[in-house]
């Protein structure tokens, strides 16, 4: 008896010593990989939510890029959609090397529209921010009744600290502010705002994506734009589209386009 018990025992301390190494290695993830954590947290979002407007003062808008392929924008603009879209955000370019496939057949359609349109840099956390803003300044001219230029930062990096990121992240918003002469627009998720940007970057217009069934994306701050679904449908463009609303308050859409 004494043998068994002592046997029984032994599994029973491996398993909690298992347990609790799954544990450490659980918390080790999360903190030396935070991006892993953010990209999952956001596909259960949109696993569980379906595309819904939310209720509110709200113009509608949509952000493409060209994982949407070729868009049919005579299609999009027509009666039944255009109603509905009040602006549009295109990717322009991601790194320092990557100019999107079709932001220039994008632009082009866009601009002959009335309606506002935004070029957005995917930021790449672990490439230098200087030749990223270099790049994005090479590849978009941006004019009257556009948006000011857009960063989307969503990743923290693997090769620097989250202070040196951020430090980029605001080289990049220096150098592009200094050549456009507009305050640029930062776009992320909520969670990576709280958890990395609130305190550094306040004073900039933000684009927040929140996909939670919410009617605040962000609660106690200023945000202007909401992504409230990647899961969009509209004529004209295969596949789903990110879905956004601009908040009206203090602030026309009109007033943040440059003149």
């Amino acid at each position: 008896m004494k043998r068994r018990r002592a046997k029984g025992n032994f599994y029973k301390l491996l398993f909690f010593l298992l347990l609790f190494l799954n544990v450490l290695v659980g918390v080790y993830v999360v903190l030396k990989y935070p991006r892993f954590f953010h990209v999952f947290e956001r596909k259960m979002e949109s696993f569980f939510e379906s595309p819904q407007l939310p209720i509110g003062n709200y113009l509608q808008g949509i952000d493409v890029s060209e994982y949407q392929g070729v868009v049919n924008w005579n299609v999009v603009f027509k009666k039944q959609n255009s109603d509905s879209i009040s602006f549009v955000f295109l990717r322009a370019t991601a790194g320092k090397n990557h100019r999107d496939r079709f932001f220039t057949s994008n632009y082009r359609e866009v601009k002959k529209t009335a309606i506002p349109m935004g070029a957005y840099h995917y930021y790449r956390p672990n490439e230098s921010s200087k030749e990223q803003a270099e790049f994005y300044i090479k590849n978009v001219k941006l004019s009257s009744g556009d948006f000011p230029p857009i960063l989307d930062i969503e990743k923290t990096s693997d090769v620097q600290s989250v202070e040196k990121l951020k430090k980029g992240i605001k080289n990049w918003l220096s150098i592009i502010e200094g050549h456009y002469g507009v305050k640029p627009i930062l776009y992320t998720y909520s969670h990576f705002y709280k958890s990395y940007l609130k305190d550094d970057f306040s004073d900039y217009p933000l684009w927040i994506a929140n996909y939670n069934t919410v009617k605040n994306p962000l609660p106690s701050s200023n945000w202007q734009f909401w992504q409230y679904s990647e899961e969009g449908s509209v004529n004209g463009i295969k596949g789903p589209v990110d879905l956004n609303v601009f908040r009206v308050g203090d602030r026309r859409l009109e007033s943040f386009l440059l003149k």
